[in-house]
């Protein structure tokens, strides 16, 4: 290690702030060398004495290369004191010191060994990139510290972090290093005009590139989709050039080719995704064309889909991609946007787990024997998605009673993520095992799956692939070997080991023979040209959100399969009131059978039981919203009066947002609706008191004086707060007022109300929030205006040491 770098001159901070806490934060600008020098400076730390360091790196090339390049510069190949362990690659050995893993692996370690024994330091890297898997580990390791293992030390790493809030987290000091960078002059070439499309803006600046620059360019794209398109337009335009593809979607072998220089000193275009943002060196770069865009999977968790939503890149990721062309040398870096575009930008990549599917996370909560809310988080997982969640790991039969299964453990010892845990699992119990591992691992593989939308369409071209000869053959392998799986002794039906995975996403077609309705309530369509058009009842890996919503791997699902998934699932299918009132006003009943929103049967229901009434009028408001209640001014008052207080106090008082009420329903409004037998009798309801059900009795007491229903002024009189806006409002007389020197307020002081001091005809004289500014500063001219119009009413030229009244001035006191 005879090469200096930045970070060599903060190592011994370092290493001291280890020694004397139990986490740090070190922030190194890009080039410093922190991925690689960091680990083999502190392993022979005395407090490391028989422990091994890991290293969590948020992407497989990045942790192949960083372990490869540790492990040359002891002299050493990866697999001995240096080693690294990822899906379907391990190179780890008893000699292992420093191990490298990535995503998801550091969580399996920690719910095998809660207090991973045989590790001393944990390291972060990259930790800007808030992957969920990052996220989810620190909390783990936090929680380890607090509970089982106070002597093991975090590390976190990251060129660009929001520091402050990550220290305090982690009640670390902060360590900062410098990078090492060449010069990068940045020049914006935005689309000429709203007409030119992507693939040839980024052609036409390439070829600016090839032109006015040397070296090797690197291109950042959303994704795949527009890196195969751009490399064919490039390829006509400049053959001569070798242009070789980097994302996620490909082989090992593929992403090397990427990452190594040009034979004969051949010149190179890279066209990559965010994939080459950080953790990597490419020899030989010296240009960056910066599209200034990504792709992110945001997953909708009301319809259980996904959505890949393209979207601008934050300054924070601008900053890391112009880096990568002063890695080695000066170089440029082109942005396809405006220099204003990029002051607009978010200053921080939004974090994943704020947008991802929650059923993994919630999963291995449950298995470290924790809620949530138990656990120190950077950024929390949203309770939405955590709902979601735990009702699909409830109707996949994982969770009973939020407390994990029998069945919910067999699931876990598959190492996959719940849905496809529970396909493998039914599957082996209904003979067709090996089929369900074959199904699962080709699911992991989205590359393969994006040729056609029917699955058993697909499946003879995939297994000719290469790709699945080397990924999903030895992924499946592993599986059946790691459950002891038989040979199938039934024929594997697609669809209902795609129910089995994804119940939310069985459709029922309804109107145009592509059209589907599924169990989450979406609306989605099969492309033109699919082989399952027509299909009654089809099961689905993939729906796409966007316009329309897309089903994109699926299979035909028969009645019979129906059938075993609802014997299979107790929970999939529920049994539903469904009330109508006809014009006539006479009530139709009718009792379904229902998967998600799916209708299975329905059959007219001649008596209702209370249990079903009570059922009737949830899914009733449920389905129109709480509009359909008795909301009259006091009502609405009381609610947003208990609106402020959780706002003010959200931990003291229960919230009351339409989300939070309506999940609550049992808790304050059914009692209340037990004899209801006729929608009009909604408008019966005594909403006031169904509220404050949710309140115990010192809470009420307490909500008078908080916020307050009403306020007594100077005269006597009590006026009624209006809590419709905000802030709330006092309507008063002037005249009531007078001699109150100060300002009415709620919320303990904290909020002044709006006054609207009226006139004797109750119109508007003064609207304030400072009503001492007003009596000095304003009154004298309303005093003016007014004693003419309404003599008979008191206008003293000092109104603070007048006496309040409601009456006229010859009008006697009672």
């Amino acid at each position: 290690m005879s090469t200096v770098l930045p970070i060599d001159a903060v190592l011994d901070d370092l290493k001291e702030a280890l020694r004397q806490h139990a986490n740090t934060l070190l922030i190194a600008q890009p080039g410093a060398g922190k991925t690689t020098r960091v680990p083999l400076a502190l392993i022979d730390e005395i407090w490391l004495t028989d422990k091994k360091i890991l290293m969590l790196e948020p992407r497989r090339v990045a942790a192949r290369n960083a372990a490869t390049f540790m492990a040359h510069q002891l002299g050493e190949q990866p697999g001995e004191t240096i080693g690294y362990r990822m899906r379907l690659e391990n190179k780890v050995s008893e000699l292992t010191r420093i191990e490298v893993v990535t995503e998801g692996i550091l969580t399996r370690m920690l719910l095998d060994d809660p207090e991973l024994t045989d590790v001393g330091l944990v390291i972060f890297d990259e930790f800007h990139e808030r992957n969920m898997a990052s996220d989810q580990g620190l909390a783990l390791c936090l929680q380890a510290q607090q509970l089982f293992n106070p002597e093991l030390k975090l590390l976190v790493m990251s060129a660009t972090l929001e520091a402050p809030e990550l220290a305090k987290l982690l009640d670390a000091p902060v360590i900062e290093s410098d990078g090492r960078s060449f010069p990068v002059e940045t020049q914006y070439r935005p689309a000429r005009d709203a007409n030119e499309r992507l693939v040839p803006h980024v052609c036409r600046v390439i070829s600016e590139g090839l032109r006015t620059t040397t070296g090797d360019i690197l291109v950042f794209l959303p994704g795949a989709s527009e890196i195969n398109r751009v490399n064919e337009t490039l390829s006509e335009v400049h053959p001569d050039i070798l242009i070789t593809p980097l994302h996620g979607q490909l082989s090992d072998q593929d992403q090397k080719l990427a990452l190594s220089p040009g034979a004969g000193g051949q010149r190179k275009v890279i066209l990559s995704t965010n994939i080459a943002e950080s953790s990597v060196t490419i020899d030989g770069v010296r240009v960056v064309i910066d599209s200034g865009l990504e792709k992110r999977v945001r997953f909708r968790a009301a319809l259980g889909m996904q959505e890949l939503v393209t979207q601008d890149i934050s300054v924070a990721s601008a900053v890391q991609r112009a880096g990568r062309a002063g890695r080695q040398a000066p170089g440029v870096c082109f942005r396809l946007y405006t220099e204003t575009s990029m002051q607009q930008r978010p200053a921080h990549i939004r974090p994943e787990i704020n947008d991802a599917d929650l059923a993994p996370l919630l999963l291995d909560l449950v298995q470290w024997g924790a809620s949530a809310d138990e656990f120190d988080w950077l950024s929390a997982p949203p309770q939405g998605h955590l709902s979601q969640a735990k009702s699909l790991l409830t109707t996949l039969g994982i969770l009973e009673n939020q407390q994990l299964a029998e069945h919910g453990k067999r699931c876990l010892s598959t190492g996959l993520e719940p849905r496809l845990a529970n396909m493998v699992i039914r599957a082996v119990e209904t003979n067709c095992g090996q089929s369900a591992c074959e199904l699962a691992a080709l699911l992991q593989e989205p590359a393969l799956l994006r040729q056609d939308d029917d699955i058993e369409r697909l499946l003879p071209q995939a297994r000719s692939s290469s790709r699945w000869k080397s990924r999903v053959r030895p992924m499946a392998q592993r599986l059946i070997e790691k459950l002891r799986i038989k040979k199938d002794s039934m024929p594997a039906d697609i669809g209902f080991l795609l129910g089995c995975a994804f119940p939310d996403r069985i459709g029922q077609q309804r109107g145009a023979d592509t059209q589907y309705l599924m169990a989450s309530g979406a609306g989605a369509s099969l492309s033109e040209n699919s082989a399952l058009i027509g299909r009654p009842w089809i099961a689905s890996a993939d729906v796409t959100a966007g316009q329309p919503n897309r089903i994109r791997a699926a299979a035909a699902l028969t009645e019979q399969a129906l059938e075993q998934l609802a014997e299979l699932h107790p929970h999939m299918v529920s049994r539903h009131i469904d009330v109508r009132w006809l014009d006539n006003g006479q009530l139709q009943t009718l009792e379904q059978q229902r998967l998600g929103k799916l209708i299975l049967s329905a059959k007219k229901l001649d008596t209702m039981s209370a249990d079903d009434w009570q059922q009737a009028w949830r899914d009733l408001i449920l389905a129109k919203g709480l509009q359909v209640l008795n909301w009259d001014d006091s009502a609405m008052n009381l609610l947003s009066r208990l609106r402020l207080a959780y706002e003010y106090q959200h931990e003291n008082w229960p919230d009351v947002s339409d989300t939070a009420l309506l999940e609550r329903l049992d808790d304050w409004l059914m009692p209340f609706l037990t004899g209801a037998r006729h929608q009009r009798d909604l408008k019966k309801l005594n909403l006031n008191d169904a509220l404050l059900s949710l309140l115990e009795w010192n809470q009420q007491q307490s909500l008078s004086s908080l916020v307050p229903n009403h306020i007594e002024v100077p005269s006597g009189s009590k006026i009624r707060i209006d809590y419709s806006t905000s802030p709330p409002v006092l309507a008063v007389k002037l005249q009531e007022m007078f001699g109150y020197e100060g300002q009415p307020s709620i919320l303990n002081g904290q909020m002044p109300l709006m006054i609207h001091l009226l006139s004797p005809a109750r119109r508007p004289l003064q609207v304030t929030q400072d009503l001492p500014h007003f009596w000095r500063h304003t009154y004298t001219d309303v005093r003016k205006d007014m004693r003419g119009r309404y003599p008979k009413h008191p206008w003293p030229e000092d109104p603070l040491s007048a006496e309040a009244t409601r009456f006229t001035k010859t009008r006697p006191r009672v």
